[in-house]
């Protein structure tokens, strides 16, 4: 497959124009990575620390988001426990997440972009759970440690990774 030209925008959701902010909560929602409708999904974005997209460079079309949430006190618990591990020193952690790539874009690496660009700008402690074995490879490149065991996820088998950044 050809190399994608895409130019990485990193930056708060509410940066985003009315029109990308819809586009980029569309991507998500059509990639699958959450249930709910856009409307719902922009309302978490604007909670997110930081947004990295994949504008296609000559279109400016969005072919990949991912971002770095934060989580509820409740979710980050039940992460850390149903992997078995501790959360001391994760108890504020952001997390990274919403990783999509369009669909006809996929298979050219553009996840991995997306994961090292939230992961090099992040300061704290932080962590990331997935079932992909895409997304494994990347949070492992990325620098994130896959801790604890397991668990079941609504797709399949969950695991924890975290990162503890050099400050």
């Amino acid at each position: 497959m050809p190399e994608i030209d895409a130019y990485p925008w990193v930056g708060a959701f509410d940066d985003l124009g009315p029109n990308d902010s819809f586009l980029v909560a569309q991507l998500v929602v059509d990639g699958g990575a959450v249930v709910g409708d856009v409307k719902q999904l922009a309302g978490r974005l604007k909670k997110a620390q930081m947004i990295a997209l994949l504008p296609e460079q000559g279109t400016d079309r969005i072919i990949g988001v991912a971002s770095q949430k934060s989580p509820d006190r409740r979710y980050r618990m039940n992460r850390f426990s149903d992997a078995g591990v501790e959360i001391t020193g994760y108890e504020a952690a952001p997390e990274l997440g919403y990783v999509v790539v369009a669909k006809d874009m996929r298979g050219r690496q553009l996840s991995g972009r997306l994961v090292e660009l939230i992961a090099g700008k992040i300061r704290e402690p932080a962590f990331a759970t997935t079932d992909s074995d895409t997304m494994k490879n990347n949070l492992l490149r990325s620098g994130f440690i896959r801790v604890g065991r397991e668990w079941k996820g609504k797709k399949g088998a969950l695991s924890l990774w975290t990162l503890t950044p050099d400050n």
